[in-house]
């Protein structure tokens, strides 16, 4: 599949997106898409149906490997 395409804005703001690259992502009907305004370009990406799902685990290892003296470590430097 091509990676670049193009759309016409309609007047009333609105573009169809490119049949190929919607199979491609999976998108349904009524589906969401996040749009981020990036310099001078538009990102468009899309929502995940469960952000739990999507994000799960990536935060694996930025505590280290024992979370639990990560945490007892932070709150004793609080009392200094």
């Amino acid at each position: 599949m091509a990676n670049e395409s193009t759309a016409t804005i309609s007047a009333k703001r609105q573009i169809t997106l490119p049949a190929a690259m919607v199979r491609e992502l999976g998108l349904k009907p009524g589906g969401k898409l996040i749009i981020r305004l990036e310099g001078d370009r538009l990102v468009i990406v899309p929502q995940p149906e469960s952000y739990r799902r999507a994000l799960g685990g990536s935060l694996r290892g930025v505590y280290g490997e024992d979370v639990d003296a990560y945490i007892k470590e932070e709150r004793a430097a609080w009392r200094h």
